[in-house]
């Protein structure tokens, strides 16, 4: 993806200090003239911008969320010299108090993250999620299959996809798509046996990346419009 590139979703404040010393758990908010920023997301009351690593990976992520009760949440992620991703940082700042929270990544031998290990701004350790994969990589689960990067089918519903990019796809390393089931490209409707119960229509630019899509009809509790800028 070039260098150009901004988008804008559910985050707020940012920081693009490469150090990874945790004794001070103070957000640094980088100069945006310094960072490259990429995408900028607008989902329905949330705003995200992404800012890059020199190794093409997201950097910081900060987003802001409007509402009853406004959230900024900032986050920061560091690589080894691998360009594997072996933390990351979040400063979720609500109703004038911040929570801090550090993920730490552990891999196989195959360079795919087994355990994601949680720890609050006292180095305890909140949360503990592992992983296991397939022969292809993918998480195991056997009512979830995969076709070329993308989640076809989850149970008893279907997915298709557009042959387009996804950005989200191109900002992480591949062992952090893997864990979260990013998908290679955009999601253009979800089925049942019976029904297509969600379309999704996008809008491009004329690099092959999504500029806007629009849901119908939305289901519950979902976004039914979000927009892309890309610098």
């Amino acid at each position: 993806m070039k260098k150009n590139l901004l988008f804008t979703a559910i985050i707020l404040a940012l920081f693009s200090c490469n150090n990874n010393d945790n004794s001070s758990i103070e957000p640094q908010n980088p100069n945006e003239n310094e960072t490259t920023m990429k995408l900028k997301e607008f989902r329905a009351l949330a705003t995200s911008k992404y800012f890059y690593h020199e190794n093409g990976f997201v950097d910081s992520i900060s987003t802001s969320r409007a509402g009853n009760i406004p959230t900024e949440i900032q986050t920061k992620l560091h690589y080894n010299s691998e360009n594997k991703l072996i933390s990351m940082e979040r400063w979720v700042d609500v109703s004038n108090e911040t929570i801090y929270e550090n993920d730490i990544f552990e891999y196989n031998n195959e360079n795919l993250i087994i355990t994601k290990k949680v720890y609050d701004q006292n180095q305890n350790l909140k949360q503990n999620f592992n992983y296991t994969y397939d022969s292809d990589g993918y998480l195991n689960n056997s009512n979830l299959t995969y076709i070329e990067g993308n989640l076809v089918q989850d149970g008893s519903f279907t997915y298709s996809y557009d042959n387009k990019k996804n950005p989200f796809f191109e900002m992480y390393p591949t062992a952090y798509i893997r864990m979260n089931q990013i998908n290679k490209n955009n999601q253009t409707s979800t089925n049942n046996a019976t029904e297509t119960l969600e379309n999704i229509n996008w809008s491009y630019n004329q690099n092959g990346y999504p500029v806007s899509f629009q849901k119908s009809p939305v289901l519950p509790d979902d976004i039914d419009f979000a927009e892309y800028i890309y610098y």
